[in-house]
């Protein structure tokens, strides 16, 4: 019986910890189209324009607005997602999630 105990004290430790690590990683994705820390007005429109630019030379079926809007977003946060981690290129990863959405 005392080992029962210990094991359930070990589960609900972990348990514990697992939420804590959770929570302590911000969003991957975000509805709303706030800029982060360190990322100006003119940086965010110049990526926007670079994305929309690249959408028009491709002769996919896409919306450019929502392209370049979600693809620029993207590609104007200067943070990675995930502490400690590393990404893909960003330049890869929005044009994908922009290409797949819109």
């Amino acid at each position: 019986m005392p080992s029962d105990v210990r094991i359930y004290l070990v589960m609900v430790a972990i348990g514990g910890a697992l939420i804590f690590a959770v929570s302590l990683v911000p969003p991957l994705t975000t509805g709303a189209v706030d800029l982060s820390a360190g990322v100006t007005q003119a940086e965010f429109e110049e990526s926007v324009s670079q994305e929309l630019d690249h959408c028009r030379s491709l002769s996919a079926d896409l919306d450019c607005q929502c392209f370049a809007g979600m693809s620029g977003y993207v590609r104007a946060q200067a943070r990675d997602p995930v502490p400690f981690t590393q990404t893909l290129d960003q330049t890869e990863l929005a044009r994908r999630q922009a290409a797949q959405s819109c």
